[in-house]
C-alpha cells in the first residue's frame, strides 16, 4: 500500500506515525514545500524573538524519517489528479498514491482593505511569513498590528520586543471577545498598555496608505475617525483560511470558505482521499460544519484519519474544548463551555438560558478566574494570570461537579510554581 500525506505539520506527522505503527511494510511519503522536518508552529514567535532556533522547535530528532522509513518529498503541489491518483508538483513531477491524506493546513487570511497589496503587509502563520517579517522588522520602526486574536497579540509582542513602536488595532469593543468577556479583556488591555502597546479598540481599518504604486506602507487609516496611524509595516492578523487553492478543478468538494468537506471518518468525496487538520471541514458538537484550527484537534484528526485509512470504523468528534496561551506574560487557560459575549457584528449576545458565572478579579494582580455554571453544575473555566492544568478542570466538568466542591478543590488544578500566589476565594467574588 502506498500512502501519501500532503503536509508534515502535526496532522500529517501524527497520521504517518499511526500508519507506521500498524503497518511496518507500507510505503509512506510526506510531501511539503515549507520545511524538511515537522516543527511546532505555535513556537514560531520564539524563533522570531531569537529565543529558539528553528531546529529547537522540532519535536522529533532529524533521524525520524530514516528510522520510520518515511519518504520525504520536497516540493509545492499545484494540482490533484484524482483520476490518475497522483499529486502534481511544481515543474510537472507526479507523486502517485493508493491512499492520500490532505493535511495542507491554513494560511493567513488576506488583508481586504484598499492598499493591502504590495510590500510591507504581513501575515504570521507560515515559516515563509516569519522570514519575510523578520527581514523587514527593524528596531526603531513603526508597526500597526490589525486583528484582536491570539496571533495578533503574539505579533504585537515580538515586534515590541524587536524595538518597534506597535499600535494594535481591534475592531471589536474589547480584545478577543471569542474567548474573553469585557472584564477579562480589560485586564488584558491594561497589561498590553503596561508593556507599551498602543491599543485601539472599536477601530475599523479603512485603508492602508502608501506613498505610491509599489511603495511601502506609510500609514493605516481608521474608518471611524479618519486618523492615520503612521507605520513602516502592517501585520494583518485577522484569522486563517484553508490552504486549498490548488484543489480547484480537482472534483474535491469544498465548503464555501474553501475547507475540504469530510465525512465522520474524515473521508472526502473522492475515492482514496482523506483530509485532516486546519484544511478539513468537520462536524462540531453543536452540529455546525467548520474547520478546527487548533494544535490538539489536528493531532486527534491525524490519528483518526490514519485509523480510517487503515479500514477501521471511525467517527471523529472533538472532545471537550480546552486551550491555553499567553498575552505577553499573562497566562490564560480555558476549558469547557465559556459563552461568547459579543456577536460578529460587535453587538452583545444574550447569555444562554440557565447559564450563570462565578467571577473574581484578584486585587493587586493581573489575575482573574471565571467559572461557568449551567444549573448547579460547572461546565466551563476561564482563568487569567496564573497557570492551570486543564486536565482536572476537564475531569470536573465530566464529573458534573457543583461550584462549592470545585472552589474547594481548585488549588489542586493550579501548577505548583515556586513563589506563585495560590488560589483563594476573594471577598469580591460573585455569581452573576
Amino acid at each position: 500500500m502506498r500512502y501519501v500525506i500532503l503536509g508534515n505539520g502535526v496532522a500529517g506527522m501524527e497520521t504517518a506515525l499511526a500508519l507506521r505503527r500498524r503497518d511496518e511494510t507500507a510505503s509512506i511519503a510526506l510531501v511539503s514545500a515549507e520545511h524538511d522536518h515537522f516543527f511546532s508552529r505555535p513556537a514560531l514567535m520564539y524563533v522570531f524573538a531569537g529565543q529558539l532556533a528553528l531546529k529547537d522547535t522540532e519535536p522529533y530528532d532529524r533521524g525520524l524519517y530514516e528510522r520510520m522509513g518515511f519518504e520525504r518529498v520536497r516540493g509545492a503541489v499545484t494540482a490533484l489528479d484524482a483520476a490518475g491518483k497522483a499529486l502534481v508538483l511544481e515543474g510537472g513531477a507526479r507523486v502517485a498514491y493508493d491512499r492520500l491524506l490532505l493535511a495542507c493546513g491554513s494560511k493567513a487570511r488576506p488583508a481586504p482593505w484598499p492598499g493591502s497589496d504590495g510590500p510591507g503587509v504581513h501575515g504570521f502563520v507560515t515559516l515563509r511569513d516569519l522570514e519575510r517579517l523578520d527581514a523587514e522588522a527593524k528596531p526603531g520602526g513603526r508597526a500597526v498590528v490589525i486583528g484582536g486574536g491570539l496571533i495578533g497579540v503574539e505579533v504585537a509582542e515580538i515586534l515590541k520586543d524587536r524595538g518597534l513602536h506597535v499600535t494594535f488595532v481591534v475592531r471589536e469593543s474589547w480584545y478577543f471577545p471569542l474567548a474573553l468577556d469585557a472584564r477579562e479583556a480589560a485586564l488584558v488591555g491594561e497589561h498590553m498598555r503596561d508593556h507599551g502597546i498602543d491599543v485601539r479598540l472599536g477601530a475599523n481599518v479603512a485603508e492602508i496608505l502608501r506613498g505610491g504604486a509599489g511603495s511601502r506602507p506609510r500609514a493605516v487609516r481608521l474608518a471611524e475617525t479618519g486618523e492615520e496611524l503612521g507605520c513602516d509595516l502592517a501585520a494583518c492578523c485577522i484569522g486563517v483560511v484553508p490552504n486549498t487553492g490548488f484543489l480547484a478543478g480537482s472534483g474535491l468538494a469544498l465548503s464555501k470558505g474553501g475547507a475540504i468537506e469530510t465525512d465522520d471518518d474524515l473521508r472526502t468525496n473522492l475515492d482514496g482521499v482523506w483530509a485532516a487538520g486546519d484544511c478539513a471541514n468537520v462536524t462540531w458538537a453543536d452540529g455546525s460544519r467548520r474547520p478546527e484550527p487548533l494544535w490538539y484537534t489536528a493531532r486527534d484528526q491525524g490519528r483518526a484519519a490514519a485509523a480510517s485509512m487503515l479500514g477501521d470504523e471511525v467517527r471523529y468528534r472533538r472532545g471537550t474544548w480546552y486551550n491555553s496561551a499567553k498575552f505577553f506574560d499573562l497566562e490564560w487557560t480555558t476549558a469547557g463551555f465559556v459563552p461568547v459575549a459579543l456577536n460578529f457584528d460587535n453587538t452583545p449576545l444574550p447569555r444562554p438560558e440557565g447559564v450563570r458565572e462565578w467571577f473574581q478579579r484578584v486585587p493587586g494582580r493581573p489575575e482573574s478566574q471565571r467559572i461557568v455554571l449551567k444549573g448547579d453544575r460547572v461546565v466551563g473555566f476561564n482563568m487569567l494570570g496564573s497557570r492551570w492544568n486543564h486536565e482536572p478542570l476537564l475531569e470536573w466538568i465530566h464529573e458534573r461537579r457543583e461550584l462549592p466542591w470545585v472552589l474547594k478543590h481548585l488549588p489542586e488544578a493550579q501548577f505548583d510554581e515556586e513563589f506563585a500566589p495560590r488560589f483563594a476565594v476573594q471577598p469580591t467574588a460573585e455569581v452573576a
